[in-house]
């Protein structure tokens, strides 16, 4: 179990390592320069700790990479914002709407 545990870490590990490389790849220019050095250490910081075997290092590195990695979709969406809706807001307002009555749940989605 404790083995299955420590491969589960390791693969997360690798994944936000491949997630935050490719979103500064595909975020370009538009990924500020700061951000984009802090994500990078944080990518260094991860693969130090996958040298290791601690896996509470691994995790905590890689929730730290996480946390960072948000920053990227932040900045490239905060950018687009303007250009992504010049109609203001919309949608429907009616029974349909978020008043509707109906259960909704928020919640904040985060790729793993």
């Amino acid at each position: 179990k404790k083995r299955k545990e420590e491969i589960e870490v390791r693969n997360t590990a690798d994944q936000a390592i491949y997630t935050s490389e490719k979103a500064l790849r595909d975020g370009g220019d538009k990924v500020p320069a700061d951000v984009k050095s802090a994500v990078e250490k944080k990518v260094e910081a991860v693969r130090g700790a996958l040298n290791g075997k601690d896996t509470e290092a691994i995790r905590r590195a890689t929730n730290e990479l996480f946390q960072e990695a948000q920053k990227i979709g932040a900045a490239m969406y905060g950018q687009a914002g303007p250009e992504a809706a010049p109609g203001g807001e919309g949608g429907p307002q009616g029974p349909g709407g978020p008043s509707g009555g109906e259960d909704v749940v928020e919640g904040e989605f985060k790729e793993a």
